[in-house]
């Protein structure tokens, strides 16, 4: 009762269903109550204090065992594990997820992945390239090769069929599953690519934001007019004079997410990162091409 405690640095706040539920980021055990005392109990630890003295302020309130259900989650703390907690440099946000990302799915069979959704009736689409014949490179040389590029030759880009061909084309398809050229949690392949064509840029196709038709390799036009910002975004962020071409990649969040919960958002970024690493690879092997990746992303 003499021993002074804290609110962690990782403890968080939530009300769920009309209940708050206490807890700390990375802590298997929750309080969850309805009894709004609770938070007028943990607040009186924002700076250290024993039990007794919390007590003499509440002496309405059955305090020690709440403190002792606080402590069981991890939310009350001694001074010298908030130094421990410090130090591992976590904040909660990010623990809160790490944690949340890493929980067991919902349960279910892994996800049957539909096609992408087709073109929509009466859309202008343009057909793409296939590479040529493979040529002949070295993995490793690729490998070490690879690196991010911020300038790319004038004139007419004829390689971008071949890059969306050969990084995120539909291998196979059908009713149940899709394949692609890398990898993605369960096949659910949620990603979706959209080109945006600055102008002059692409050989056969004008300005434009397009959307990438991976079951048909092929481009159908989103907008015509309106990529400028876009396009001067991304040659900002890339700390280049102008951008030819910006791909942007979007997911259909769902086609992840109905099957595997909260590990959702996880496979997502690791599907992104695999198509990265792809797309870097594809621009080496293709000699021609240069890309850099910009990181940046928003809700819609």
């Amino acid at each position: 009762m003499n021993t002074s405690l804290v609110i962690s640095p990782l403890a968080r706040v939530r009300w769920v269903r009309g209940r708050l539920e206490i807890s700390a980021a990375g802590h298997a055990v929750t309080l969850s109550t309805s009894e709004a005392e609770a938070l007028a109990v943990m607040n009186a630890f924002a700076r250290p204090r024993t039990v007794s003295e919390v007590r003499a302020q509440f002496p309405l309130v059955d305090v020690a065992p709440l403190v002792s259900e606080l402590r069981a989650a991890a939310v009350l703390v001694s001074p010298a594990q908030v130094a421990v907690i410090e130090s591992a440099r976590w904040d909660v946000d990010s623990l809160t997820f790490h944690r949340r990302s890493r929980a067991a799915a919902r349960g279910g069979l892994p996800p049957v992945s539909p096609p992408v959704v087709p073109a929509r009736p009466a859309s202008v689409v343009f057909r793409l390239q296939q590479p040529p014949e493979p040529m002949s490179q070295n993995l490793p040389l690729l490998l070490n090769a690879r690196t991010s590029r911020r300038s790319w030759p004038e004139g007419l880009m004829h390689d971008l069929g071949h890059l969306l061909w050969l990084t995120a084309r539909n291998r196979t398809g059908g009713p149940d599953v899709v394949s692609r050229p890398y990898p993605s949690g369960g096949a659910a392949y949620s990603l979706e690519l959209y080109p945006v064509v600055a102008p002059d840029s692409v050989a056969d196709v004008p300005a434009g934001i397009y959307r990438y038709l991976p079951d048909t390799h092929a481009l159908e036009l989103i907008s015509p007019d309106a990529h400028t910002p876009v396009l001067a975004g991304a040659a900002a962020a890339a700390g280049s004079e102008r951008a030819p071409v910006a791909i942007v990649i979007t997911s259909r969040f769902e086609r992840v997410s109905s099957s595997y919960g909260e590990l959702a958002y996880s496979l997502v970024l690791k599907e992104v990162g695999a198509l990265f690493q792809t797309f870097y690879l594809v621009a080496e092997y293709l000699v021609v091409l240069g890309q850099v990746g910009i990181g940046s992303g928003m809700l819609r």
